[in-house]
């Protein structure tokens, strides 16, 4: 039997509809999934040329005396972090990658460990160690109180160097049991507000006390 050929234009028609139908939903498959993959592809393409600038804003150049105090101010801390209240007559300057430690400790084995602490500070490579051994004459004034306002107080100085530059350098930070003092003369309005701002967020602060001019 002859197979019926007057069938077949119509389900080639019916076939090419098909396929045209197959074709049109891959076409909107395609459509709607390059969508999300142009959106990510735009997304990445923006963080690289972004990059740069964000870096570039990060990296500013910060001043070698602003880089000497954030590092002497670090060391300090440090130093009443590991020593306690035998750390509280240390004073610290720094000058490129020396430290110098001037001051005395009632503590001989304090002298020596004042040094270690310095050097493990990055940033610091050499230490120039004037401490000397002193014992109290009396009972030590130095209380737990006493230490924690001087950790207080060389947190937020080592916080506004950091957010303010060299406007911080210019301002005195005095701590007593979580309030803080802040005084000097800055002629930027606007770094003493951010001094003021930042100061309030810095956990262990209770109280700020605006004396800027």
């Amino acid at each position: 039997m002859l197979p019926d050929r007057a069938n077949e234009p119509e389900t080639a028609h019916r076939r090419w509809q098909g396929n045209c139908g197959d074709v049109q939903r891959e076409t909107q498959t395609v459509k709607k999934n390059s969508v999300p993959i142009l959106a990510a592809a735009l997304s990445v393409t923006w963080l690289l040329s972004a990059s740069p600038v964000n870096a570039a804003d990060k990296s500013e150049a910060v001043s070698p005396e602003v880089s000497e105090a954030i590092n002497a101010t670090s060391v300090r801390a440090k130093l009443i972090d590991k020593l306690g209240a035998d750390a509280l007559r240390i004073t610290v300057s720094v000058s490129g990658e020396t430290a110098t430690l001037t001051g005395e400790v009632t503590k001989s084995p304090s002298q020596g460990l004042a040094e270690q602490v310095a050097l493990s500070v990055e940033g610091i490579k050499k230490v120039d160690n004037k401490v000397t051994v002193k014992e109290a004459a009396g009972p030590l004034a130095a209380s737990e109180a006493s230490v924690k306002n001087v950790a207080l107080e060389m947190k937020v100085k080592g916080i506004l160097l950091a957010e303010i530059g060299r406007n911080a350098l210019k301002i005195e930070v005095e701590v007593v049991d979580g309030v803080v003092s802040l005084r000097g003369k800055l002629d930027n309005p606007e770094a003493s507000r951010a001094a003021i701002k930042k100061t309030h967020s810095i956990e262990g602060v209770k109280k700020v006390v605006d004396l800027l001019r």
